[in-house]
Formats: C-alpha cells, sequence, structure tokens
C-alpha cells in the first residue's frame, strides 16, 4: 500500500487558508443579510390595488375594465415614488390588455399626485394625472396629452389631485355632453368632445353640477329594503318592526329601524292588490343587515300598483334613500346582500331568492365591504371589488366575477 507523508506545517497551512476565506466571506455574507431584510421590510409595505372610479366597457366581443392601477413600493412612508397607471383588463380571462404609465408632472414639476379616470367615450378613455391623457380603447395608445390642445394647453391646470375623488378636481367627463370639461385657470370653461378632441370653451351655469367628487359605494348604499315586482312587495323586517306594525305603529315600526339599529331580518310579502293586510313571512331565514342588492347603474321606478300608495310600503321602500333598483335575476330572483355576522368585518353574504322564498343559492364573497361594483347588462355576470374580511381600510387588490346563474365566484388578483 501507498503511503503519504505530510510534512509538519501542512494541517496549520490549511487551517489558516480557511480562516482567511471565512475572514472575507463573512462581511460579504453581512452586506447580503442586511440587503435581504431591506427588500424584505420594502415588500412587506408594498402593495398593488385599483379605484373605485373604474369602468367597463366591450373590446373585440370580451367585457373589459379600465381602472387606475396603484403600485405601492412601500420604500418610504409618504409614498413618493408610487407609480400609477392606467390600465384595462379582460375580466373574462383576467388578463392585462395594455398598460400605460401615468407620469406626468405637476405644476410644481414633480412627478406627484393620484390619478382618476373621468369617464369614456366612443373611442376613448379620458384619464387624469397632473396631465389629461386621451387613451385609445381598442389600443392602450395615448392619442392625446395637455400639449395636444395647442389653443388651450396653457389653460390646462396640472395641479396635483390629492384623491381620485377631490372635491376640487377641475376636469370632468360628461356622458351628456359627450365631452370633456375643465376649469381653465383663466377662470372659463371648456369643453373637449369626447371622439373628435375638438376644443372650445363653454358656458356652464351651474358648475356643481359637473365638477363634483365621485361617490364611492359601500354597504348600505348598495341596498333597498322593500321591493314590489307588480304582484307583491317584498320586505326585511326584524321581530321589533313586524311587532309594531301589527299594533298599527306604522310610523314608529319604520323609524326604528334610525333609532335602534335592525340586526336579524326575514323575509317577509304582502300582496299588491290590498292597501292593508299582515305582511307574512315567507321563509325562516334570517340575515343579518340584509337587504337587497342594487344596481348603481339601474334607476328604480315605483310601481304603479295599489301598494304603491301604502304609506308603510312607501316609507320602507325609501329606507335608505337609494334611487337605484334591486338586481333581478332572469329568472325573477333577487338578491339579498348580508352579513356573516354584526362584526363590521365580517364577510358579505349574497343569497339569491326567489319571491316564494326557495334559496337558489348563496356566495360568500371575502369582502368586509364591497366598495366598487358593475352588472353585465344584458348578461349574468355581476363584478365587484371591495375590503377583504378582517381587514379595515384596505385597498382593492382584486377583482371578483359572480355567475348570477349558479353563484359561482372566480377572482383575479390586481398586479
Amino acid at each position: 500500500m501507498q503511503q503519504h507523508n505530510f510534512s509538519p506545517g501542512a494541517i496549520p497551512s490549511q487551517r489558516n487558508y480557511w480562516r482567511l476565506v471565512l475572514l472575507f466571506l463573512l462581511p460579504v455574507l453581512i452586506v447580503i443579510g442586511i440587503i435581504l431584510g431591506v427588500i424584505s421590510i420594502i415588500n412587506i409595505g408594498a402593495a398593488t390595488y385599483a379605484q373605485p372610479d373604474a369602468l367597463f366597457y366591450t373590446a373585440n366581443g370580451h367585457t373589459v375594465m379600465a381602472t387606475v392601477v396603484t403600485h405601492e413600493s412601500g420604500a418610504t412612508e409618504t409614498y413618493i415614488d408610487n407609480n400609477r397607471y392606467a390600465e384595462a383588463i379582460d375580466v373574462e380571462n383576467g388578463k392585462r390588455l395594455w398598460r400605460v404609465l401615468l407620469d406626468a408632472k405637476n405644476n410644481r414639476d414633480q412627478d406627484f399626485g393620484h390619478a382618476a379616470l373621468l369617464g369614456q367615450s366612443s373611442k376613448y378613455l379620458f384619464f387624469l394625472r397632473n396631465e389629461l391623457y386621451v387613451i385609445d380603447k381598442q389600443t392602450g395608445e395615448v392619442v392625446a396629452q395637455n400639449d395636444h390642445f395647442e389653443t388651450i394647453k396653457d389653460k390646462m391646470s396640472k395641479e396635483e389631485l390629492t384623491s381620485y375623488n377631490s372635491s376640487d378636481i377641475k376636469y370632468a367627463y360628461s356622458d351628456s355632453l359627450k365631452a370633456v370639461l375643465f376649469k381653465g385657470t383663466d377662470g372659463l370653461f371648456y369643453s373637449i368632445n369626447g371622439v373628435t378632441l375638438k376644443a372650445d370653451i363653454i358656458h356652464i351655469i351651474n358648475s356643481d353640477e359637473y365638477f363634483k367628487p365621485t361617490n364611492q359605494p359601500s354597504y348600505n348604499s348598495l341596498m333597498v329594503q322593500a321591493y314590489d315586482d307588480g304582484k307583491q312587495s317584498l320586505v326585511l323586517l326584524d321581530e321589533k318592526e313586524v311587532q309594531l306594525l301589527q299594533a298599527n305603529k306604522l310610523i314608529e315600526g319604520v323609524q326604528h329601524r334610525s333609532v335602534e339599529k335592525s340586526v336579524r331580518r326575514s323575509l317577509y310579502s304582502h300582496p299588491v292588490d290590498k292597501l292593508s293586510g299582515n305582511w307574512k313571512k315567507v321563509n325562516e331565514a334570517v340575515y343579518i343587515y340584509g337587504g337587497f342588492l342594487t344596481d348603481p347603474h339601474q334607476s328604480y321606478r315605483l310601481s304603479t300598483d295599489s301598494l304603491a300608495n301604502n304609506e308603510t310600503y312607501r316609507l320602507f321602500a325609501n329606507n335608505y334613500n337609494n334611487i337605484h333598483a334591486p338586481i333581478r335575476l332572469n329568472n325573477g330572483g333577487l338578491i339579498v346582500m348580508h352579513k356573516a355576522s354584526m362584526e363590521n368585518t365580517s364577510p358579505v353574504l349574497l343569497t339569491a331568492i326567489l319571491p316564494d322564498g326557495k334559496v337558489i343559492w348563496q356566495a360568500n364573497t371575502g369582502y368586509a365591504d364591497i366598495g366598487f361594483l358593475y352588472k353585465q347588462p344584458d348578461g349574468d355576470k355581476l363584478f365587484f371589488m371591495g375590503t377583504p374580511a378582517g381587514k379595515f381600510n384596505y385597498p382593492m387588490q382584486q377583482l371578483l366575477c359572480l355567475n348570477l346563474a349558479n353563484g359561482a365566484l372566480q377572482s383575479y388578483p390586481i398586479k
């Protein structure tokens, strides 16, 4: 067998070698650890989310959602380096069709401020972030910014937005006029045609009619307590209200909801061909803070049947001051929106129910509140975004699609 003889200094030399290696690597590893720690902290504070001023349109036969998407880096407390984008998302598959960085500088030459989606014409979307952005709905091409409007560009304010629904916003899109309106820096009002992009001075008497903040939907603003379908009235009542109604204390029965908050509500019906009579309990289900879900884009028209003159019904129908109509399903059903529990952060549940009380389906949205809702005008899909259950004042980071035929939910992350 062959033997190897090592000199007495061999082993100490190897030890010195590894010591030198460790002395070199240790500072490098510390630096890498610090960098990874900083990145981790930044990522924890990062967020990507959409806004409630989103809107929908059709492109190549698909339903598309346009919205402002904000990416907060989380690197600073002031988020001065946030990026805001105009985006179009195909809601049938969640694919982003295009994205435009909204990086125009404000009147202080800073890339700072919020963004808003003003509206849409048949050809264009109109975004605002320090400057007006005119974007082709189909391609995502930026067709125009302030410099495009040669005769009025020096009248277009570049004052930054404090929020998308700022009460002091100087730009608006009018669906009736089919034009962008803005308050010029010279005190006059100007319009930009939504199709031709021709600009001109416009005489506006009541500017508050056009320049007003966008109201974000919320739980109570998306429901009504009563609905009359021309055959019967359906109302969600709690036990206290029923007792007061049976005692003919009609006004007191309605006012109970504002004085002592109604919680456990059940579904009752009343025939429309009678001005008086008992409210009949339709089923034994209990709906916490329940009401009929409304369509924010569909105005409510009161039926002209005899029940329309019933004082009790009229008071219940106007209890939430909602001018929008409840969402009706193809089979004549309604959607009851209610909470899983009394806690503010508990999830919102949606229950589809027929007028006879039969439950068709129930869906747990996973949202504590709904901040955006859109129903396909001629379809059976409902799109909405909101605050996740268990959270408070949390940005909208997910779009949900509800199939109204079967209650199936599909989610698309905002990214």
